[in-house]
């Protein structure tokens, strides 16, 4: 059947297959290789397993030609086919790799380059390592193992980041139970954490600073569970390089940040395991730290970076600096993990005074905020008197806090921003109230400020109710925005709420105000309206359109009845939960007025829908009758065209029947 269309089931790639002598590159050159490869064309597999292709595929991976005469494709296009091809993890492929130890070595050479390597080819080694360790743990772990040097090698290139992939795939990613334990002895007597731990105190790269201190961090995070390597990082001599690090004046800010982001893992992982103490002492991490704790706490002295910045709110100074951020988390790890250890040098120190100075020292930086905020919501929440007293008594952030909800109230009043850390103080003042409800001691030192209640009470309680209200409750909003506009500003000869003029005899032209004070009158056709409404056709206003939507004229929409009714309804109660209670007397005589003026409102329109009711069964009836006579002059005309089909007579035209339109006016209706 194909045959008929021209259709053929070969490829352009089994056609070159088929032949006598092609090339690899000539399989490289066709668009259709790699779909090939991915449906599993058999043909095309077994010919890119062969171990002298596999070879050349490797060399294109692997090496940079550097031939200035080379061609774009064997520069470009060939070197990320090659890449795409392992990619695809073919069994053949995988297998050959892993059993051929030449291949191996080929692939390990890679490492033998001078620095620094291309970062393009080093992905490709990256990726092809990769495959192996997860296709063919057990085979490539024992090539490892006849092979330690490649360890020190892969060290050496780690500022490279695809070669810390590497490395971090060694730490973590065997997933084989039985094969666990023969990798972490092999990692351990490779010495690789000791070896990347040196690096780091001795090389100033930063960027080597921040691979190093990815991988232990993703190695920590991964291998909680594998409490063999992790002890390496608990051993006496790479937690004192690493705080040695810390303390060294001479260290870089990114060396001092990222060796504190180490310590820190390491205090959450001693918290977790419950391991501050073993067999009564003290953990070897934690007995180093408070040896040089004061050297700890000189860092929130000095920031590293002295240089201003220009930010968007205006020039800082001195900024914070990466440093002294870092060590403020870990204080705040540090009390979380032993708590009951740190806090005689917490106040001996002056350690929370300096950090408490610093958040109010700097309104912008969110980060600082956060971390203060969670060490001073931590301390509320324990059992230290000691660490409350410090805070509450002798800082007195109370004090300090309320002054500065006050600047709060007087920037609103003249529109400026208020303070970056506002929002902090405004939670710290909240947990503080919410923590003295169960503890005594801590409500005793608060009341120990005479305005205090006050402004629990005046401002941080005002405040809480507007950050309650959801979305799109504009009533309450209202109402508590708009609380001081009470009843005093409204005088008898105003009933309207929004209504900013006070002489409403100048508003010549305001329709709207006090018309039930007119007098009614009656149009043409008995309907009763007020006298303002009947000078209104001289400037063309839709009297109807008046009429209802002040609530004097006919209900137009059957269905607009009950709605009115609710909505005066509830504006009446909206009116009277507003007014004060204190001053209620002074305006009883406003509140008659408008139900007196609300009722009139009801039965005038209660008078114009009756009378259109009657003006409509009217026209009904009239309406009816003009269908009668139609009907009997189209039977006329009929007969007349039977009988006398010859006869034709000019017929008269339908008579004119007026119907009244509710408002006066007359439509003709033929």
């Amino acid at each position: 059947m194909f045959w008929r269309f021209n259709f053929s089931l070969k490829s352009k790639i089994d056609e070159i297959l088929e032949k006598e002598e092609f090339t690899f590159e000539d399989l490289l050159d066709e668009e259709d290789l790699l779909q090939e490869c991915r449906y599993g064309n058999k043909s095309l597999v077994e010919y890119l397993s062969k171990p002298e292709i596999v070879k050349k595929t490797l060399q294109y991976l692997l090496v940079e030609s550097t031939d200035e005469n080379v061609s774009e494709k064997e520069k470009f296009k060939y070197p990320y086919l090659a890449n795409e091809i392992i990619g695809l993890e073919l069994f053949g492929i995988v297998e050959v790799i892993s059993s051929d130890t030449e291949l191996l070595d080929f692939i390990f050479a890679f490492l033998d380059s001078k620095k620094p390597l291309n970062s393009v080819y080093s992905g490709y080694f990256s990726r092809c390592v990769g495959i192996q360790l997860r296709k063919r743990w057990e085979e490539t772990l024992k090539y490892l193992q006849q092979h330690p040097g490649i360890i020190d090698k892969l060290c050496s290139h780690i500022e490279t980041a695809a070669i810390k992939d590497v490395i971090l795939h060694l730490l973590v990613g065997c997933e084989d139970i039985n094969l666990l334990e023969e990798t972490t002895d092999f990692l351990i007597s490779t010495k690789l954490i000791p070896k990347l731990i040196n690096l780091f105190v001795t090389d100033k790269s930063e960027i080597l600073h921040d691979n190093i201190t990815r991988c232990i961090l993703d190695f920590i995070f991964n291998e909680r569970k594998n409490p063999v390597l992790l002890k390496e990082f608990e051993s006496f001599d790479i937690v004192d390089k690493l705080i040695t690090c810390v303390i060294d004046s001479s260290g870089s800010s990114q060396m001092v940040e990222n060796a504190l982001s180490i310590i820190n893992e390491l205090l959450i992982i001693i918290k977790e395991n419950n391991s501050v103490t073993i067999n009564e002492e003290l953990h070897p991490l934690l007995k180093l730290i408070f040896e040089k704790f004061i050297e700890f706490a000189k860092i929130l002295d000095s920031p590293t970076n002295l240089e201003s910045i220009e930010l968007s709110f205006g020039n800082v100074q001195v900024p914070v600096g990466h440093s002294r951020l870092k060590v403020i988390q870990f204080f705040y790890i540090l009390y979380f993990v032993a708590p009951e250890k740190i806090e005689n040098r917490f106040c001996e120190l002056g350690i929370l005074k300096k950090i408490l100075d610093l958040f109010f020292q700097y309104k912008w930086n969110s980060f600082l905020h956060i971390s203060i905020r969670d060490l001073i919501n931590s301390i509320l929440e324990g059992s230290s008197k000691k660490l409350i007293d410090e805070i509450i008594l002798n800082y007195k952030i109370i004090p300090k806090m309320m002054e500065i909800c006050d600047q709060y109230e007087d920037s609103k009043t003249k529109q400026e921003f208020r303070r970056g850390n506002f929002t902090h103080i405004f939670q710290i003042c909240n947990k503080i109230v919410q923590t003295s409800e169960k503890n005594t001691y801590l409500n005793d030192k608060c009341l120990t400020f005479e305005n205090w209640d006050k402004f629990v009470v005046d401002f941080l309680t005002q405040i809480n109710q507007v950050r309650s209200q959801k979305i799109g409750e504009l009533k309450k909003d209202f109402k508590l925005l708009y609380e001081d506009y009470d009843s005093q500003n409204l005088d008898d000869n105003d009933n309207d709420f929004f209504d900013d003029d006070s002489d409403d005899s100048d508003d010549d032209f305001d329709i709207f105000n006090n018309f039930d004070d007119e007098i009614i009158i009656k149009d043409d056709d008995d309907n009763e309206i007020p006298s303002w409404l009947a000078e209104n056709d001289s400037f063309g206003i839709n009297n109807n359109f008046i009429l209802h939507n002040s609530g004097n004229g006919p209900n137009v929409n059957e269905f607009e009845d009950s709605s009115d009714s609710s909505t005066e309804e509830s504006t009446e109660e909206e009116v009277e939960e507003e007014v004060d209670e204190d001053k209620m007397e002074d305006n009883e005589g406003v509140i008659e007025k408008v139900e007196e003026n609300e009722k009139e409102k009801i039965e005038q329109e209660e008078e114009i829908n009756e009378s259109n009711d009657d003006q409509n069964k009217s026209n009904n009836i009239e309406i009816e009758e003009n269908k009668k006579i139609e009907k009997n002059e189209q039977d006329q005309n009929i007969s007349q065209d039977v009988n006398e089909p010859e006869e034709l007579e000019m017929k008269s035209p339908k008579p004119k029947v007026n119907l009244s339109s509710g408002n006066g006016k007359e439509i003709s209706q033929n």
